[in-house]
């Protein structure tokens, strides 16, 4: 693949007509990354869809030199900062993944950062979005699940017994410290580890003979330990 020779020098005009570079050089990169990050919305999304196809197939035809400075270039100048395609890819994470696969030596010279943040880049099809409310929506399972052991116990479907009040009080606990705890502070994550392996224990005492069984609240804890997991500060 040829390019010119100064590619820092090239910039898309802000406005007006809008040049057609070459398709057998790194041009269009940043031209589609311009145009993206100008863009708003769906529009921004299709062009961060379109440029992440492109970056693909460059690192997929190999290359040297040229290729690995225009990707460079497109790092290090932070043009694909905050461009994220419909399906989750991130524009900067598939520059670095196509800096990687031209191989020695120019994937010797990714930037740890560049590295890290494709390390952290969600996998297509995998991210979970933080559900909305705060530690209501855990609060709100948790104690709905406590209110349907009581239920139970009431009606005569578990025997009531110290282990279940035992589970009762740390489930309460728990829920408590992840309502006013900081996301991520140790205190949170100690209350969250605690929910986690009381509802776990909770939910297997419906295997062991004769013991009450709080398969209710063991249920709904850990719903809500997932819940506060996902919770972002």
């Amino acid at each position: 693949m040829e390019a010119p020779s100064d590619l820092a020098a090239w910039e898309p005009p802000a406005q007006g007509g809008t040049p057609t570079p070459p398709t057998d050089s790194p041009l269009p990169m940043y031209l589609l990354a311009q145009q993206a990050r100008r863009a708003e919305g769906e529009e921004r999304q299709r062009l961060a869809w379109n440029l992440n196809q492109l970056l693909e197939e460059l690192g997929a035809q190999g290359g040297g030199r040229t290729e690995a400075d225009a990707f460079h270039r497109l790092l290090e100048g932070g043009n694909l900062d905050g461009l994220v395609d419909a399906d989750g890819r991130s524009c900067r994470a598939t520059a670095v993944e196509s800096l990687l696969a031209l191989g020695f030596p120019y994937a010797l010279e990714v930037r740890p950062e560049d590295l890290e943040h494709l390390k952290n880049a969600p996998v297509p099809g995998t991210r979970l979005t933080p559900p909305a409310g705060g530690p209501f929506p855990a609060l709100a399972v948790g104690l709905g699940a406590l209110a349907l052991q009581v239920v139970l116990g009431l009606a005569g479907l578990v025997v009531p017994g110290g282990l279940l009040i035992l589970q009762g009080l740390l489930t309460l606990l728990s829920l408590t410290l992840l309502t006013v705890a900081s996301v991520g502070s140790p205190l949170y994550r100690g209350a969250l580890a605690l929910l986690t392996v009381v509802s776990g224990v909770g939910l297997g005492m419906v295997l062991v003979p004769d013991v009450p069984a709080g398969w209710a609240a063991g249920l709904g804890g850990l719903v809500a330990a997932f819940l506060a997991a996902l919770r972002k500060s």
